[in-house]
């Protein structure tokens, strides 16, 4: 993703508990419109908050200025536990995200019963330099950044590889091999942040039909929500093996931000499931009906008549862009399916 992208989606991260989404972290930027004028855009202005999370459909981001945390080493120092069910997990989450700078949990969406929502809770942050081994390269070379890569996914998986069995074996042997309380381990930032990056392709597991990513945000307060909609898609026997809960902290001033206080689960699904349009709707109604939202940066299906109850400014986003553009220059199929 570039600089630019993660403004237009306003991107969020393990930290959004504590350091807030992308935009936070802008100190202005230059964005050309669709008159062809390059404007100079600063945080608290109308336009400022329109382009943060707008979907790149204010204009181009030619450049901006970050505020960046600066960092001793490229190394993490991680904890790790297990959670016993989703209950236990928002209480762990609750009781001790604020002493980490970020925090993520995968859940187990095939568990049912007294372990719906076991979970593997992984929080950590940057670690200083006294924390690496002397006499160790990793000490010599604090800051060298490196990636490991692992055997590619091959380049065509058998539509039927991919099932509630396989997939029910593996979040059975991911979490049971999780350590049920570990603290201080090392890890490189690519294992942290995105090991998935490490197994080229891995997408070609899903098969041909590919997957549907969705993720939701619902308040504090509606954990009753939350904890219905992890129910509905265990019972379903949905095979989700990426699924993660984190914990939102205080609303960015985006117009079409995601983040709001409260709990977010992001999950990747066959797109072959068998009635997945009709489950993802009654999913959204629910999320809608809360006062929460679906992340438009992974919407595929949305339908329009919810938007606006997802998404309180949207009114005010619609009349900034007919008078910034009313063309139309900058769309997208994302904004003619939603009408942004």
């Amino acid at each position: 993703m570039t600089v630019g992208g993660a403004i237009g989606a306003d991107i969020h991260g393990k930290n959004h508990h504590v350091s807030g989404s992308f935009s936070r972290h802008v100190l202005s930027l230059d964005l050309l419109t669709a008159d062809g004028r390059v404007r100079t855009v600063a945080p608290g202005t109308p336009l400022f908050d329109a382009t943060a999370g707008g979907m790149g459909l204010t204009g181009v981001v030619l450049t901006a200025t970050l505020r960046l945390q600066p960092v001793e080493t490229s190394l993490m120092s991680v904890d790790t536990e297990r959670a016993d069910d989703l209950d236990d997990l928002m209480a762990r989450l609750s009781a001790d995200d604020h002493r980490y700078r970020y925090s993520v949990a995968w859940i187990d969406l095939l568990a049912r019963g007294a372990a719906t929502g076991r979970a593997v809770l992984t929080r950590g942050d940057h670690a200083p330099l006294d924390a690496l081994p002397g006499g160790t390269r990793a000490r010599r070379e604090p800051l060298a950044f490196r990636t490991s890569r692992l055997p590619a996914a091959p380049s065509f998986v058998p539509e039927g590889l991919l099932n509630r069995t396989t997939v029910g074996l593996f979040n059975a042997l991911w979490y049971r091999r999780a350590p049920r309380a570990r603290t201080g381990q090392l890890q490189r930032i690519p294992t942290f942040f995105h090991p998935l990056d490490g197994v080229p392709h891995w997408n070609r597991v899903y098969g041909r039909s590919g997957f549907v990513q969705y993720q939701f945000v619902v308040g504090h307060g509606r954990e009753d929500v939350l904890r219905r909609i992890v129910r509905r898609i265990s019972e379903r026997r949905c095979p989700s093996f990426l699924a993660v809960l984190k914990r939102f902290g205080e609303a960015d001033p985006g117009w079409l931000s995601f983040p709001v206080p409260g709990w977010t689960l992001a999950l990747d699904v066959p797109a072959s499931l068998p009635g997945l349009g009709a489950l993802l709707d009654g999913l959204d109604e629910e999320v809608a009906a809360a006062g929460g939202r679906v992340y438009l940066a992974k919407d595929s299906r949305l339908r329009p008549e919810l938007l606006a109850a997802m998404y309180p400014r949207l009114d005010d986003f619609r009349a900034l862009r007919a008078e910034l553009d009313p063309r139309g220059v900058f769309t997208s199929d994302l904004a003619r399916r939603l009408r942004l």
